[in-house]
């Protein structure tokens, strides 16, 4: 008896952590993109990661470019500045859904943090950060976080770890929103190797890198 509720134990232990694994999901064009479940939620984690051939303020300079986040966001209809200081900012975001689902729109405010021992920019992204005007027939999204950790490598580069997890609300199948998940921040990252090559972003320089 002792022994079979210790193989229950074992058994049990092996299944909560294979839970707790990330899936590869894309390995294409120097992204690799893993999905997760979450305990709780109907919504899949998701983690991403590449390399970028540019320069940490570069890449920096990308996400702090609110009027072109349309450029870097897939399906995203519009993009609008609420608030921008050194280290921080809000933006508004419409996003155009798959039929027959709603369009969804939020606020999100992005806090920018340097670590000059790792060389690393930790950028915190929360949902419903800041009231927006609301627009009819649109769902508001109001829970949602994740982080962007851009670090300069010694060959000049800079590496990214990406990370979120969210909540689209409203009624939508969690399969067709977890499809979302998974293809959407791996175009998202593909437009951010076509972006950061622009010569907008080159040579930016913020007060708070060092």
């Amino acid at each position: 008896m002792k022994h079979q509720f210790a193989l229950m134990l074992c058994l049990i232990s092996i299944s909560a952590f294979a839970q707790d694994e990330w899936e590869l999901k894309k390995d294409k064009d120097g992204i690799k993109a893993y999905t997760k479940a979450v305990i709780g939620s109907n919504m899949k984690a998701i983690r991403a990661t590449t390399e970028f051939h540019q320069s940490l303020e570069t890449c920096v300079a990308v996400l702090r470019d609110i009027a072109h986040l349309k450029e870097l966001f897939p399906d995203c209809l519009e993009a609008v500045k609420v608030l921008q200081t050194d280290t921080q900012q809000i933006h508004y975001l419409h996003l155009k859904a798959p039929w027959p689902v709603a369009d969804r729109d939020a606020t999100f405010k992005l806090e920018y943090a340097y670590d000059a021992s790792t060389q690393a920019v930790t950028v915190t992204a929360t949902t419903g950060a800041a009231e927006y005007p609301k627009k009819d027939g649109v769902v508001r999204m109001t829970q949602g976080g994740g982080t962007w950790t851009f670090t300069r490598l010694d060959n000049g580069h800079t590496s990214l770890l990406y990370y979120y997890h969210g909540d689209p609300g409203g009624n939508i199948p969690a399969w067709l929103a977890n499809s979302v998940v998974e293809e959407n921040p791996f175009k998202m990252l593909l437009n951010f190797h076509q972006l950061i090559k622009l010569e907008r972003y080159q040579g930016k320089k913020f007060s708070f890198i060092r």
